[in-house]
């Protein structure tokens, strides 16, 4: 199977604070993002990984694909101010759009598994569109802006969606194209296939495929490398 991935990671880092972007920051005594490129450069149906990143940060990320000998990236592009605008970036590359599958990842997702992977590309081989979920345990409440509870949801009904999501290179070309003519705003690809109409699979996703997005989880990964 010819597979790609896009990885966003055009993230400034506003929520995480300190100096460098989160996905550039070290874990162990690597950057997150090479933490997460490793992981997609052992897979061998992986042939090309595109990075997008901001503007400002981009020949510090080239410097870092070199120092770690990173080996299966294809391009670094420009990303944009919404992560679609950073997925989109790559979308244009010939390597992409050859591909059988493409997989969008989360730049600060390290610790996915190669089962996952795989379950996701062969799941988006076959039916187009494939995301991992994770069931809601917790009870979900929908909130007022004035914090006062609107009504309780039906947990049965929830999941909280991962990365890497896969897709045929075709619906995600158009998913986004026309998505982004309808002014739609999405928070991650599979929300721009659904609104043009695609369905997507689930599979099972795993509970250690967390997203960095805080201090403290920057603790919990150091844990999990010890």
């Amino acid at each position: 199977m010819n597979t790609s991935v896009i990885i966003p990671a055009a993230g400034i880092g506003k929520r995480f604070g300190g100096e460098l972007p989160k996905q550039f920051v070290n874990i162990g005594d690597t950057p997150i993002l090479i933490k997460t490129i490793e992981v997609f450069e052992t897979i061998e149906d992986v042939q090309n990984i595109v990075i997008s990143v901001h503007s400002h940060w981009l020949n510090y990320t080239k410097d870092l694909i070199k120092k770690y000998n990173c080996k299966k990236i294809k391009d670094v592009v420009i990303g944009g101010v919404e992560r679609s605008d950073s997925v989109r970036a790559g979308l244009h590359l010939d390597c992409i759009q050859e591909s059988d599958v493409v997989l969008v990842h989360d730049a600060v997702r390290p610790f996915v598994s190669k089962d996952l992977i795989y379950n996701i590309m062969n799941t988006a081989e076959e039916y187009g569109a494939a995301i991992p979920a994770i069931p809601v345990t917790d009870t979900i409440k929908e909130v007022s802006h004035q914090g006062f509870v609107v009504k309780t949801l039906d947990r049965n009904k929830l999941s909280m969606i991962q990365t890497p999501q896969g897709y045929w290179p075709s619906i995600l070309k158009d998913a986004y194209e026309k998505g982004i003519e309808a002014n739609f705003d999405g928070t991650d690809s599979a929300s721009f296939v659904e609104f043009c109409g695609y369905k997507v699979c689930v599979v099972p996703g795993e509970i250690t495929n967390f997203k960095i997005t805080t201090p403290s989880d920057i603790s919990y990964a150091n844990s999990l490398l010890k």
